[in-house]
């Protein structure tokens, strides 16, 4: 288990923080009594809701980016059949989340329940992006950079103009935009990962994260559109702003304050992200899902209980599949020595 002072215990931390907000985020949405939508403080909260998905996407490509410059010290391929194997499996549990079995349970196979499997959402984008930073990463050291911010910036710009590119193929226009019901397409959530590959060439400084930041937040403030539209440009430089900041923070403070649970909950991101979507919408409650059995209809405390009771939940099926890896891995050991 790591350690608060581990070099990248913060990454656990920073992605715990990621997937528990996720999972606020979601029980709020699924939960909250509607009378309180006019609510200053739940629009503030949203607002820095919006930034967990961003995080999230940068967290994965630092991770990801992290791996492929081992990879180039070490002289060894960066591309390899188990990297695929493991981001494809990623991104059918995606695809799986969204299976709409109320339709075809019945039968109904129209495009309309074509078009609820295929969107793509935060696994299915996430998988991709990172496919495409590892095909990247088959370059060498700084072409590597050179060509993963060229992508960014290529993305984040042409992210006005996915919107309105309209093929009439139905899976790949929900990789392009919105308008297939898609939350999240490549433009331009891709840039936030490649942000995170490009970041990975140094640990978090106060003397690159802040100025950088404060920079970002500014230039996002002042290209802002007079309508909020996540394609423009401001919209990635105002979040990856504060991811900067937040980056920075979080890494200087997790070396006295890593909770361990929290720890948890960042290595085992995927099985928690999973497990509370299944909780809240799928499975069934007396044959509804909990988001339809109960609605939109808990006051702010008993919200609060739900939130904590999920996220126990989750924390206690992370703690399970850590043991059975462990439990795993410790056979392993012992049939190679056996056979040694």
């Amino acid at each position: 288990m790591s350690s608060p002072t581990s070099r990248l215990a913060w990454i656990d931390v920073l992605r715990g923080l990621a997937v528990v907000g996720m999972i606020e985020t979601h029980v709020i949405n699924a939960f909250l009594d509607k009378s309180f939508d006019s609510a200053r403080w739940l629009h503030e909260l949203k607002y820095y809701d919006g930034l967990i998905a961003p995080g999230f996407f940068w967290i994965a490509g630092y991770v990801q980016g992290l791996a492929i410059r081992r990879l180039h010290r070490d002289d060894k391929t960066v591309v390899s059949l188990r990297r695929l194997q493991r981001l494809g499996l990623i991104a059918l549990v995606g695809y799986l989340l969204h299976v709409p079995w109320d339709y075809w349970m019945k039968g109904d196979f129209s495009a309309e329940s074509w078009r609820i499997l295929l969107q793509t959402d935060v696994l299915q984008c996430l998988a991709a992006s990172l496919v495409i930073i590892m095909c990247i990463g088959q370059l060498k050291r700084t072409w590597f950079d050179v060509v993963l911010l060229l992508m960014a910036l290529i993305v984040v710009g042409l992210a006005p103009c996915a919107a309105a590119w309209h093929t009439d193929f139905m899976p790949l226009d929900a990789w392009l935009h919105h308008d297939t019901g898609s939350l999240f397409p490549l433009f331009p959530w891709f840039a936030f990962a490649a942000a995170g590959a490009l970041a990975s060439r140094c640990e978090p400084r106060a003397v690159i994260n802040l100025p950088l930041g404060m920079a970002f937040i500014i230039a996002g403030y002042v290209f802002e559109p007079q309508h909020y539209l996540y394609q423009h440009p401001a919209f990635f430089m105002e979040r990856l702003g504060y991811l900067f900041i937040i980056v920075w923070l979080v890494m200087r403070v997790s070396v006295w304050l890593a909770p361990q649970w929290l720890q948890l909950a960042g290595r085992e991101s995927l099985l928690v992200y999973v497990a509370h979507l299944i909780i809240i919408y799928s499975l069934p409650i007396g044959g509804v899902p909990l988001d339809q059995r109960i609605g939109r209809t808990l006051s702010l405390p008993a919200v609060a209980l739900t939130f904590v009771a999920l996220l126990a939940v989750c924390l206690g099926l992370a703690w399970l599949n850590e043991r059975r890896k462990a439990r795993d891995a410790a056979r392993r050991s012992h049939a190679t020595s056996v056979v040694a």
